[in-house]
């Protein structure tokens, strides 16, 4: 995984590393909240030994006391100290327990001790301490008075009393909800990270290329108006939508300069990833160019084109190839005439074989001598074998993969069915690319350059929008003298 993958997977999966954040600040904050606070209470003891006035005693007693000092600050946290603690100020705790609360440093290079008592009160903390520092004056005496003597050799002196402190010195509040948060970041990276690891769908325009062979040659973006109208490109002509289908139009045109794919199936790897959508918008686009379009409804089990354009479904392809109708009494025109839809009919009981059929092809031949462009929305590749055996009499298929669903082994299998058969993959479409993909970046969507809106279009690009009146309101005119019903007529 490269830096750019790390940052892709990062930009995927930012609502991980927020959400950890969030839960590590929730629980450092909780941390606070429920435990006990602890308060601290420090006294200072200097020790001093009796020596003559002359310097060198006076010298040789200080190295003494700080010899001595280091043996002092282990008594100060001893269970014995402790125990007369305990019995001075009648506390209801064992010796041991109140050794743990006492901690004892000595100040480098003098003989002070600083003693400090942690505990649940700050009061009995404070007493604590200066009950160590009377008692520790005590035992150190006792110690050090020699045998035959009455008075100890070293003195024990509080140079600092215990000090009421009532401001807790823990829980840390800060410094808990830091630690939480940067544990959340931690955590949140990670997951995004093994996420992104773990996630076998495609994403990208190199998975295509490793996975087919071939390259993308269009990203649509995600748009939430394709829920409520599937032609975007007849409502908006400068949405970012139907900038992408117009950039897969030319792409498209551009695939072969010399002899471009004319009679094209549109299908998917599994159901669900927009392949009737781009099917509708492609042929939009293209008779918006000014191109003759044929739309063929060819996904008999599913059929979705009529229901985006609004047109009839009741008659259509499978009567054509049953004989039960001429071809152009079941044509349907769109907008002003450029485009026309041939919907699936009626669900024959054998879709597979009809549309592998002798009559299929001899149809589409007719059709590629009346058209610029034959587009037919076949169903899913990995479902049923229909649009492989399309494919293998068209120009070649425009496999369409939805970012981030599309499992990459899908992917692969749909491009190897069409391998198998030796039918042509033209290109893949990416679809409802997020706007912060790097998918999307990759193609410049996301970036914006909008219309000017006192730009007047009319008689530059001509909206179909006004001639949708006509949807179905009869037939487009077709010659039907031509190799259908020469095949009818052999019948």
């Amino acid at each position: 995984m490269d830096l750019k993958d790390v940052v892709q997977a990062l930009r995927a999966g930012w609502w991980l590393v927020v959400t950890a954040v969030l839960l590590g600040v929730a629980a450092g904050g909780a941390a606070t909240w429920s435990a006990t606070p602890l308060y601290e209470s420090t006294t200072k003891l200097f020790v001093s030994t009796s020596t003559t006035t002359d310097t060198s005693s006076a010298y040789t007693g200080n190295l003494f006391s700080q010899q001595r000092v280091a043996s002092y600050a282990e008594l100060l946290t001893g269970v014995q100290l402790a125990a007369e603690v305990v019995e001075e100020l009648r506390l209801d705790m064992a010796p041991d327990e109140l050794a743990e609360m006492v901690s004892a440093t000595i100040v480098p290079d003098t003989v002070i001790l600083t003693v400090t008592v942690s505990d649940t009160s700050a009061r009995r903390a404070q007493d604590i301490a200066d009950s160590l520092g009377r008692q520790f004056a005590e035992q150190v005496a006792e110690l050090e008075t020699p045998p035959g003597a009455e008075v100890s050799t070293v003195k024990v002196a509080t140079v600092q009393p215990a000090a009421f402190n009532d401001t807790p010195v823990s829980p840390d509040e800060v410094r808990n909800v830091t630690l939480g948060a940067v544990l959340g970041i931690l955590a949140g990276l990670g997951l995004a990270l093994l996420r992104s690891r773990m996630d076998n769908t495609v994403k990208s325009s190199e998975d295509v290329t490793h996975l087919t062979g071939v390259g993308v040659i269009g990203t649509v973006l995600e748009d939430a108006r394709v829920g409520e109208d599937h032609v975007v490109t007849d409502q908006d002509q400068h949405s970012i939508a139907a900038e992408a289908y117009r950039s897969i139009r030319t792409n498209l045109q551009f695939l072969n300069v010399d002899n471009p794919p004319r009679v094209i199936v549109v299908s998917s790897a599994v159901p669900g990833e927009g392949k009737s959508t781009l099917a509708v918008n492609l042929a939009t686009v293209l008779a918006q160019a000014g191109s003759r379009v044929m739309l063929i409804e060819a996904d008999l089990r599913r059929p979705r084109v009529t229901r985006y354009m609004g047109l009839i479904s009741g008659a259509g392809l499978t009567n054509v190839l049953g004989g039960t109708a001429m071809l152009h009494e079941v044509v349907q025109p769109w907008g002003d005439g450029r485009l026309s839809v041939l919907a699936a009919g009626p669900m024959p009981p054998n879709p597979s074989e009809m549309l592998g059929s002798r009559h299929m092809q001899v149809l589409l031949d007719e059709l590629r001598e009346r058209y610029d462009y034959v587009l037919i929305d076949a169903p899913p590749l990995l479902a049923v074998t229909d649009a492989a055996v399309l494919t293998a009499v068209s120009d070649g298929c425009l496999l369409t993969s939805r970012y981030g669903r599309t499992r990459r082994e899908e992917l692969q299998e749909a491009a190897s069915s069409l391998a198998r058969i030796d039918a042509s993959l033209l290109g893949v479409i990416l679809n409802r690319v997020p706007q912060s993909a790097g998918a999307a970046r990759g193609y410049g969507y996301a970036y914006s350059y909008e219309a000017d809106p006192s730009r007047d279009t009319t008689g530059v690009v001509r909206s179909m929008t006004s001639a949708r009146s006509g949807r179905g309101r009869g037939a487009q005119p077709v010659d039907d003298t031509g190799p259908v019903a020469a095949v009818r007529s052999r019948r």
